[in-house]
């Protein structure tokens, strides 16, 4: 990966600059990482129900 830093003045690095396709696919990386945490919140969230620990929430249509 080519990676270019932007400085100010004082030469304290400000901004980096990546390819668009690596940019693309952290995103992609970052998104599948969120799904996987909210995906293991909600299965703790279960085992927490189940075992009496927190309160089992029901949807009525």
């Amino acid at each position: 990966m080519q990676i270019q830093y932007i400085t100010d003045k004082k030469g304290h690095k400000t901004n980096v600059v990546i390819p668009y396709k690596e940019w693309e696919h952290l995103m992609k990386e970052i998104q599948k990482q969120r799904i996987l945490l909210g995906l293991k919140e909600a299965v703790s969230e279960v085992k927490a129900m189940l075992t009496g620990k927190k309160k089992i929430k029901t949807i009525y249509l």
